[in-house]
């Protein structure tokens, strides 16, 4: 069985080069490489993004809040091909 939110993650991580999205035990794991925030990102993400200053950005996604951000910065990053 697929963790929460994958079905709504896995389809916009296939769209960015570099993306990996992993089934753990309970939750998704995303991880991503972003040199900079894309524009147009809300705070929060900003935020996200910004504390990971080596490029790769992780998210643990085991609630809505993380799936939002994470489909946020995957919608965002697919755009600016």
């Amino acid at each position: 069985m697929a963790p929460p939110f994958w079905d709504e993650l896995a389809g916009p991580a296939g769209r960015v080069p570099g993306a990996r999205l992993e089934a753990l035990e309970g939750y998704a794991r995303l991880t991503l490489p972003v040199q900079e925030a894309p524009e147009g990102l809300s705070e929060r993400t900003r935020r996200l993004v910004e504390a990971f200053p080596d490029g790769m950005v992780v998210i643990d996604v085991r609630n809505r809040q993380w799936a939002a951000m994470a489909r946020e910065l995957l919608e965002a990053l697919a755009g600016s091909d």
